[in-house]
């Protein structure tokens, strides 16, 4: 979807490839879990080995990392973009999982995947942050799968980033009761969905943040009018304005 745009900032995109000997911080992920492999940039004219806050992007079923790396092209927040690579192949690109999540009965086996692959990209974030000069716990957003995905990291490890952002994703309730949210102090959740999304309709989403609220969660849920399944400019803006907002304090303390 973005992939065009990705030769202008080519350059700035550095690939690590992590295997099963890379040490994990077991504070914020499960022991077991291994990280995954994902590409890196950074943005608003910050120097690779800057300390800057971190940014854990996760796409959706069939795109590629450096496919949805463009999707931050121009950003002007100085942050890292860490990309992870899902571990299933998709038509040309990776998927989260493989199920389909308009089937019912595939949701339990959807859950399954969606908490396990969560453990591994609170394992990768503990990885960047050993590699390289990071402030801050940083924020997780994510399209579509990577949507569910960040929903699920926010309800299942509350602590491992400032915020979460999912875009045209939902909470399986699956996930939900998996959890127990009553008394968390779970992240400032911000989700974005277009009432035209026929892929993942916005009565899932809506539906999520009803369970959540039942729990004694919360989530800001930002519906956006005639918008299908995609991150059109005002979406987009409005969501790096809201992501913008909760890194500025960890990047302000970067630069003193």
């Amino acid at each position: 979807m973005f992939g065009g745009m990705l030769r202008r900032f080519a350059s700035l995109v550095v690939l690590v490839s992590l295997g099963a000997g890379v040490p994990v911080c077991a504070a914020r992920a499960p022991a077991r879990a291994q990280p995954l492999p994902y590409i890196e940039i950074v943005t608003g004219g910050a120097a690779p080995d800057a300390e800057l806050p971190l940014v854990i992007a996760l796409h959706g079923r069939g795109d590629t990392a450096e496919g949805f790396a463009a999707l931050f092209d121009g950003w002007a927040a100085r942050a890292r973009i860490v990309i992870p690579r899902p571990p299933h192949p998709w038509a040309g690109g990776q998927a989260w999982t493989l199920h389909g999540h308009a089937v019912a009965e595939s949701r339990p086996a959807i859950a399954s995947d969606l908490v396990g692959l969560a453990d591994r990209v609170v394992a990768t974030a503990d990885v960047v942050r050993r590699a390289r000069r990071t402030r801050g716990p940083g924020v997780v957003m994510g399209f579509s799968q990577g949507g569910m995905m960040a929903w699920t990291i926010a309800v299942r490890h509350p602590r491992a980033f400032t915020a979460a952002f999912p875009v045209a994703g939902f909470l399986f309730p699956e996930v939900l009761a998996r959890q127990s949210v009553a008394g968390a102090r779970l992240p400032p959740i911000v989700a974005f969905h277009g009432t035209a999304d026929q892929l993942v309709p916005l009565a899932d989403d809506q539906r999520g943040v009803r369970l959540l609220e039942q729990k004694g969660g919360h989530a800001d849920l930002r519906v956006y009018d005639g918008v299908a399944h995609a991150i059109p400019p005002a979406l987009r803006s409005d969501l790096f304005r809201e992501m913008g907002a909760a890194l500025a304090p960890a990047d302000a303390a970067s630069q003193k």
